[in-house]
């Protein structure tokens, strides 16, 4: 009888153990969540790109429809497109598609989570809590695991436009005339240039647009040179090229003007070095 008790104990610990070495996985009916992670982030950025593998083991489509975390003010399921040679990234406002006994995952360079707004700065050996929004299966929860800067952690991956957030009741009170003095932030993401864009003020007439460089691996980056180009053809304003000016090793800055509002597109022309250019692009929203 004692044998026996001892045998079962023997096989209930190697179990447990079996149980806390596997990867951590968030599940809800159908879905699985795996392999989450982000990368530390320089001191002072406010965005930050998160990365996962979705499997759903179901017969039919579900879709994620969106994700929060107290980490960042907003966090966005982002898009990326080529479209006539140029690298841009969309918001997927209807949410991203997860196949029928298919896995998607979300990796530098392709389609993946942006927080925005950082509370603070992300720091290697975090995690942080996030929670996915599917239409079929409901709310999963799961942590990003935060690598060094430049570097995911050790994790086995399997292989626009920014909408400011809501402010608290107490804040709502602003007036018209100071909303449409607020910058407009997009963050735009290529597979080996990222950049923060900020228009200031986002409304039509004179406007500063400053323009932050990072690498593939969100290191901050030094190019030569940088134009920024904005478009409206709807309102049929025809494309208009500036050449920014360096004001630190990763930022520049150039003056324009946005003669109407509404959604204009604005591209990036960098030239990395001679006979290397890479050029970019998103929509901004103009009021």
């Amino acid at each position: 009888m004692f044998e026996k008790f001892g045998s079962l104990a023997v096989v209930l610990a190697a179990v447990l153990a079996f149980v806390g070495s596997a990867p951590t996985l968030a599940g809800h009916a159908d879905i699985v969540v795996s392999q989450a992670w982000s990368r530390a982030t320089p001191k002072g950025a406010k965005v930050a790109g998160g990365y996962l593998t979705i499997e759903n083991r179901g017969t039919v489509p579900d879709r994620l429809l969106s994700a929060s975390s107290p980490a960042a003010a907003a966090v966005e399921i982002h898009q990326m497109t080529m479209q006539d040679g140029i690298m841009t990234m969309r918001q997927l406002e209807q949410g991203l598609v997860i196949p029928p006994e298919g896995v998607v995952t979300l990796a530098p360079g392709g389609n993946h989570i942006m927080f925005i707004s950082l509370a603070a700065s992300f720091e290697e050996g975090q995690r942080i809590p996030v929670t996915l929004n599917f239409q079929r299966s409901g709310t999963i929860e799961t942590t990003f695991d935060v690598g060094s800067v430049g570097k995911g952690p050790r994790l086995q991956i399997a292989s626009t436009e920014a909408t400011p957030p809501a402010l608290p009741p107490a804040q709502q009170k602003t007036n018209a005339a100071t909303k449409v003095d607020e910058p407009f932030f997009t963050h735009i993401c290529g597979t080996r240039v990222m950049a923060d864009v900020t228009v200031t003020p986002g409304r039509s007439g004179p406007v500063d647009v400053l323009v932050q460089l990072y690498d593939g691996d969100e290191q901050p980056l030094s190019v030569d040179a940088l134009s920024v180009t904005l478009a409206n053809p709807d309102k049929a304003v025809a494309p208009i090229t500036a050449s920014a000016t360096r004001i630190a090793a990763d930022k520049w800055r150039v003056s324009m003007t946005t003669a109407v509002s509404g959604k204009w597109s604005l591209a990036l022309g960098i030239d990395m070095k001679k006979d290397d250019r890479i050029d970019i692009a998103a929509p901004i929203l103009i009021e």
